[in-house]
């Protein structure tokens, strides 16, 4: 089926490129893929600091799951929690120095390997119509 066909070539190109960022970043930054995209949410928020369940919403984590990671990035000086001045339940985080100077280092690298892997490999046409599709399928 041409559906199921369509479907498994998203699937599989996307953990690929997973794979391969993956791979980079922690040679090139010391750092995941994961590390980096929620760095990067982090680094784009217009916000200082960013509750810790809108991040793992964001990434598709669990609440333990967000937690977890959090606490790994926080033990590694990337970000900072800090408590919401009008609801003490919720904690929030946001990028260190620290942070911010592996954002970058990573940016850099990230966007070497999406020019190799991703953008080197489609026309301009191409690389629109892909961003449209994508849009599209996740507006639903």
């Amino acid at each position: 089926d041409e559906r199921i066909d369509a479907y498994s070539r998203l699937v599989e190109t996307q953990r690929r490129l997973h794979r391969a960022f993956d791979r980079s970043l922690r040679e090139s930054v010391g750092i995941s893929i994961v590390w980096y995209e929620a760095l990067l949410r982090l680094g784009r928020s217009k916000q200082d600091h960013v509750p810790i369940n809108e991040l793992g919403d964001a990434l598709d984590l669990s609440s333990g799951g967000a937690t977890r990671l959090v606490d790994r990035l926080v033990d590694q000086g990337y970000v900072e929690r800090a408590t919401c001045p009008t609801d003490r339940r919720v904690a929030w985080i946001g990028l260190t120095a620290e942070g911010r100077r592996v954002l970058a280092e990573a940016t850099a690298v990230h966007l070497r390997d999406l020019e190799l892997h991703f953008a080197s490999r489609l026309t301009a046409t191409q690389a629109e119509s892909l961003k449209t599709v994508l849009q599209r399928l996740r507006d639903g």
